[in-house]
């Protein structure tokens, strides 16, 4: 059995626990009401410092040296004596420094503006004028004067049109001050506003010149494509590359970081706009063991060719190399078809090339066969005499005009390289045959070439030294300025007025 309170103790326990849970509260509320009351008794034991009196501070005095002020019986300071005026006497020495301007005003903004417009497919003048809100009566004046000066011709799609432009504040739509369009680097048709409001068109004419320049390059690449970037257009490359083709072997003789030399022909205008990009006069390739050199000459009464500086025609019967191709990927002889697996006889010599490069016809020949080829892809085929022929696979498209039964001259575009049929890569496949049966192509000998003599090399001599002068000294293409945007008046300018 277990004790317990009895009822009557139960009160008394419970107020005991109580107490027991509050003491430590109580004591920590007595000490620190024990401690402020110390702090009290210890504040109030402090006297306050009378405040000094104003005799008391009249005794201290002011400090030495210095007169005491006069102060009256209220205790009150005299007013002091009032300061003399400033004179200009006063400022001698001093220099003012002038107020900051508040910058220059702001120029109004100009009222003229220039806008280029593109003729789209379904476009009139009329309607490009409508479109930038011109005024009708004003796009209608425009529109006839410009059709007195095409007389009929049409503006091809793509064409610009240059417009001169005026913002007016009480009308949403500009004013035309002068319209141009230029379809030749040579002909330009202006239409400018009078100062009636009526409109009048002008056709300029501009003198065209030839100028030289020069390219400078260095073979990074293959020769096309590094002529390209230097700013050389395609035509006088592929006539470079083509004269070089009957001395230079392109997959054994050309080098990365060769230099060569184009020097070219340009027309210009009387406002420095190039009507043609250039024509090849001469080029120079530097290799590592020879400089080959090629100029363009019209001997009397032959046709126009590319000789050397001995005054020798580059053309021999074939060229060396059909293309301007970077290596060679596959001789002529037995070896394991890469995609067959077997040994066999490979007919011909595998050039590797980008896709898309010219391939050249090596010799003036009748096409034979144009077209698919089973494992040759798409194949051309030559006929250059009774017993020659020569054969081009893989390529990636025929040339221009390319058929059987077409004739083709030496040098002349007949394919692209390309990686049709059996191939594991671009390239082409050049086969020659002799008496219908293929041959190693790079084991052939050609014939000689042509020489000048008489008046014609004498003649050819001295353009020879020409030209070489002016592959170091003509100013270089990159160097040429552009032609003037906004080129108000030619040189030599016909005008014929158009209403």
């Amino acid at each position: 059995m277990t004790d317990s309170p009895l009822p009557s103790d139960r009160p008394k326990a419970a107020s005991s626990a109580a107490l027991r849970l509050f003491r430590p509260v109580l004591f920590a509320v007595g000490v620190i009401g024990l401690t402020f009351g110390a702090l009290i008794v210890i504040h109030g034991k402090q006297e306050p410092r009378p405040p000094s009196s104003p005799a008391q501070s009249a005794d201290s005095g002011p400090p030495s040296g210095t007169p005491a002020p006069d102060i009256d019986a209220a205790g009150t300071l005299p007013e002091p004596p009032s300061a003399p005026p400033l004179t200009s006497a006063d400022f001698q020495g001093f220099q003012f420094k002038p107020s900051e301007p508040h910058g220059e005003a702001e120029q109004p903004a100009s009222d003229h503006y220039d806008l280029t417009l593109r003729l789209e497919r379904g476009d009139t003048v009329e309607k490009l004028l409508a479109d930038i809100d011109v005024a009708e009566s004003d796009r209608k004046q425009i529109d006839a004067a410009l059709r007195t000066l095409l007389k009929k011709r049409r503006l091809a799609i793509g064409e610009s049109i240059d417009l001169q432009l005026q913002t007016l504040p009480d009308q949403d739509g500009p004013r035309v001050l002068s319209l141009s369009i230029r379809p030749q680097p040579e002909r330009e048709y202006v239409v400018t506003r009078k100062d009636d409001g009526s409109y009048d068109g002008q056709e300029k004419v501009y003198k065209v010149s030839p100028r030289i320049v020069r390219v400078d390059a260095v073979r990074q690449g293959s020769l096309q494509q590094s002529a390209t970037k230097a700013g050389a257009p395609t035509p006088a490359i592929l006539d470079f590359i083509r004269a070089l083709s009957y001395d230079v072997d392109f997959q054994r003789d050309l080098k990365q970081g060769q230099h060569f030399t184009l020097l070219l022909e340009q027309l210009v205008t009387s406002d420095g706009r190039v009507t043609h990009p250039g024509r090849l006069l001469a080029g120079e390739l530097r290799l590592t063991d020879r400089t080959i050199i090629v100029m363009r000459f019209r001997p009397h009464g032959g046709a126009e060719g590319f000789y050397n500086p001995k005054g020798e025609s580059v053309v021999r019967s074939f060229l060396r190399t059909p293309m301007d191709a970077s290596h060679i990927t596959s001789r002529f002889g037995m070896r394991e078809h890469p995609i067959l697996g077997f040994s066999a006889m490979h007919t011909g010599v595998d050039f590797g090339a980008p896709v898309g490069t010219p391939i050249f016809a090596a010799g003036s020949g009748k096409v034979v066969m144009a077209g698919p080829n089973g494992g040759y892809g798409i194949f051309v085929k030559l006929q250059h005499t009774d017993q020659i022929g020569t054969g081009y696979g893989h390529m990636s498209r025929l040339g221009p005009g390319i058929k059987p039964g077409v004739m083709v001259r030496q040098g002349q575009v007949i394919g692209f390289v390309g990686s049709t049929g059996l191939s594991t890569g671009p390239h082409l496949h050049y086969e020659f045959y002799r008496g219908g049966h293929p041959v190693n192509p790079l084991a052939q000998k050609f014939a000689m070439r042509a020489t000048l003599g008489g008046k014609d090399l004498a003649h050819f001599k001295a353009l020879a030294r020409d030209y070489q002068s002016q592959m170091k000294n003509a100013p270089h293409i990159a160097e040429m300025p552009p032609p003037a945007l906004k080129q108000k008046e030619a040189t030599a300018a016909t005008a014929t007025s158009g209403g």
